[in-house]
């Protein structure tokens, strides 16, 4: 019996704990809300193509494209409009917070090609050298 306190305990714990970690919500009272119209124009100034402007957890949501043609979703602090929160969408149609830093990582890795490492591990024809304990 006390096994199963312990797990309800400490499952309790963690889901509190996980949605805790996990906020990004705006939490501004509307007396000091933007017009919807100031969020467009904050959009359209940097270069976006907005195709929906919607509010989420609190916050204004934008879906549309970027300046270069990215499809993304960014959720903007209604009495700053700053950005709160930004995902991008792969080419793939999986969204990605990262996409935009990983493209920049990846474009930094130009000179790198698929061949092997030249060391004694990749050596045509021969397993590598490995000891498991």
């Amino acid at each position: 019996m006390m096994k199963y306190i312990a797990a309800v305990s400490l499952f309790f714990v963690m889901t509190g704990a996980g949605t805790a970690m996990a906020d990004d919500d705006c939490h501004v009272p509307m007396a000091q809300w933007q017009p919807r119209e100031a969020v467009e124009t904050m959009a359209r100034a940097r270069g976006w193509q907005v195709s929906r402007v919607k509010i989420d957890d609190g916050c204004y949501q934008i879906r549309g494209r970027d300046e270069t043609g990215q499809s993304f979703k960014a959720k903007i602090d209604p009495a700053t409009l700053s950005i709160v929160r930004m995902k991008y969408k792969d080419r793939d149609d999986d969204d990605d917070e990262m996409s935009e830093r990983r493209r920049s990582s990846e474009s930094g890795m130009s000179g790198t090609s698929g061949a092997a490492p030249a060391n004694k591990l990749f050596e045509t024809g021969k397993l590598p050298k490995s000891v498991v304990k």
